[in-house]
């Protein structure tokens, strides 16, 4: 891991500010989803980024002044203009109607840059390009995708069952068909480069990251570290897996997350009963 992950966490220079340490922009959001860009506008924020830009329904707003207050904000219209940025992140909660697929296609045809594709983006992507040869990014565009189990079977149009039994060759096979950096989400999530030459895979992380925004939290991750690297999307995006999962062992470690603190007070008053009632100590 170690080998990997060499020259990922960089020192910022005496100089730095907002504008070289990276800027990312999260396009996202939905009257259903409206805090998934949030949370991913967060993780930006958390990983590094010197500015976040956020690209979200109105509704996301309050959430957004409360946890990213520093970011700005542009109104989610199919017409409207995402700010430039160092990367990209797009599709946490955006749905995949017609409107999130000309957003989608907008910011795609053509266009140069570094793109971390998320979530509903994933699915605007497999509708199509599932069951063709696959994807040819432009020329100046680099991508990475970030893709669950049940997302990478919709992108290669296989089922989940194949996708479980097989995790390499399914990342690769998302790699040869999108020319894509994968990240192939789940226990020891796998990161493949876009030549598939180097494979990584992770070994932070643990159960208690099974939760609704763990992704979208992971996708803004991954494009500050992308934006403060400038460049290989392969050591950007494994250490923010490693970042990611290594940061969640530190919280169960110290017992901090509530859920964690009331399983174990769960278990201890089962033990309880079960000492009183003759049980195993």
């Amino acid at each position: 891991m170690q080998s990997i992950l060499s020259g990922a966490f960089l020192p910022r220079e005496a100089d730095a500010n907002k504008w070289t340490v990276g800027t990312v922009t999260v396009v996202g959001g939905s009257g259903r989803y409206i805090h998934a860009p949030v949370i991913a506008g967060l993780g930006a924020r958390c990983a590094g980024a010197g500015l976040v830009q956020l690209v979200v329904p109105d509704a996301s707003r309050i959430a957004a002044g409360n946890l990213v207050p520093e970011a700005t904000f542009t109104k989610l219209v199919s017409t409207c203009v995402p700010p430039r940025a160092d990367v990209v992140a797009m599709g946490m909660g955006l749905g995949t109607g017609v409107t999130t697929e000309v957003i989608v296609s907008r910011l795609l045809s053509g266009s140069k840059g570094r793109f971390v594709i998320d979530a509903d983006a994933l699915a605007i992507l497999s509708k199509w390009y599932a069951m063709l040869d696959g994807y040819d990014p432009a020329q100046g565009q680099e991508l990475i995708l970030t893709p669950h189990e049940g997302e990478a079977a919709k992108l290669l149009g296989w089922t989940k069952e194949r996708v479980h039994s097989d995790r390499l060759a399914c990342a690769k096979e998302i790699v040869e068909r999108y020319g894509a950096t994968v990240v192939l989400k789940g226990a020891k999530t796998l990161v493949v480069s876009a030549d598939a030459k180097r494979v990584y895979e992770n070994d932070s992380g643990n159960p208690y990251m099974a939760l609704g925004g763990m992704g979208d939290l992971l996708a803004g991750v991954i494009a500050a570290r992308w934006a403060y690297l400038k460049s290989d999307p392969f050591l950007a995006a494994a250490s923010s897996v490693w970042l990611h999962g290594a940061a969640s062992d530190a919280l169960v470690a110290a017992c901090e997350d509530t859920s964690i603190v009331n399983t174990a007070a769960k278990i201890g008053a089962m033990r309880i009963k079960l000492d009183s009632n003759g049980g195993e100590k």
